[in-house]
């Protein structure tokens, strides 16, 4: 099964087969195991970026099954993820093409082609320098307004049965034409969608897992943010779109164990001689 979308049926011949589009040639942009490789290219002078399966091997597959999850076998679960999004209106990347061969679950070839999206950063990078760029009386208000777009998402992902399972700052891309003014949205792209879950009702333990891991990452960015104990109740406001004071009280279950995993994350992490931020050892000890 190939797909390529009505408008680039010129520039991708429709004979090319699966194992064609594989051997695209390109700038290796992630590599971190053999069997899946992103790459950036350009083709008639167009920016694109292209995930390659190559397989994933019967022993990934068992290990998954034997830790009760659902193994990811190539590409189709990006093309499903992204889907998903654009049925919620959720910025995400955008579909250039898709295929997949292969019946054998462990060696099945596939690939998805994304348009590049220019002029956006990820928001690791960032929001250390926003003071730099825009000076402290801007950068204040825009960070609320990111936060507050970043915790509309997160929920509207959790409450439409999906989670990411890799919901870090760095797959998170901010539209870099943004104002920057208090009163406009901010246009955040969710990336990355090769290991999303999405079922009928997100688990509560993948709700918390997706949430600490975006807070840890506030925490290990290459450069170092500053979120408050006002921007955690702000993030804690949008997200249960209740009062953070009732939030609180009405779930504060879940956002202990939020809390909890990104301090015994971050005490394994290599990084963990960085002090933690006061406010998260406090709120547990309340």
């Amino acid at each position: 099964m190939i797909y390529i979308r009505e408008d680039l049926k010129d520039i991708f011949p429709r004979t090319w087969s699966v194992d064609n589009f594989l051997r695209i040639d390109g700038k290796t942009v992630k590599q971190v195991v053999a069997e899946r490789k992103t790459i950036s290219f350009e083709l008639h002078g167009r920016p694109f970026f292209l995930k390659a399966h190559f397989g994933v091997g019967w022993k990934e597959i068992w290990k998954n099954l034997l830790q009760l999850r659902l193994p990811v076998l190539g590409a189709r679960n990006e093309w499903e993820g992204i889907r998903s999004l654009e049925r919620l209106d959720i910025p995400t990347m955008k579909i250039a093409a898709f295929g997949q061969e292969g019946r054998n679950p462990a060696r099945m070839k596939s690939f998805i082609i994304t348009d590049a999206l220019q002029y956006t950063e990820d928001l690791e990078s960032w929001l250390p320098i926003l003071t730099e760029n825009y000076g402290y009386h801007v950068a204040l208000p825009l960070k609320w307004s990111v936060i507050r777009e970043v915790a509309r998402i997160s929920r509207k992902l959790h409450t439409n049965g999906i989670n990411h399972r890799d919901f870090y700052l760095c797959h998170l891309r901010i539209d870099l034409n943004f104002s920057g003014r208090e009163a406009d949205q901010p246009r955040i792209y969710v990336m990355d969608l090769h290991r999303v879950a999405i079922r009928q009702q997100t688990p509560s333990r993948w709700m918390i897992k997706d949430i600490a891991g975006l807070l840890y990452s506030t925490l290990h960015a290459s450069r170092k943010i500053s979120l408050t104990r006002n921007d955690f109740l702000r993030f804690v406001s949008v997200y249960d779109d209740l009062c953070w004071r009732q939030s609180l009280i009405k779930n504060r279950y879940f956002w202990q164990k939020v809390l909890q995993r990104v301090i015994r994350t971050h005490r394994k992490g290599s990084s963990s001689g960085l002090a933690l931020p006061m406010y998260m050892n406090q709120w547990l000890e309340q």
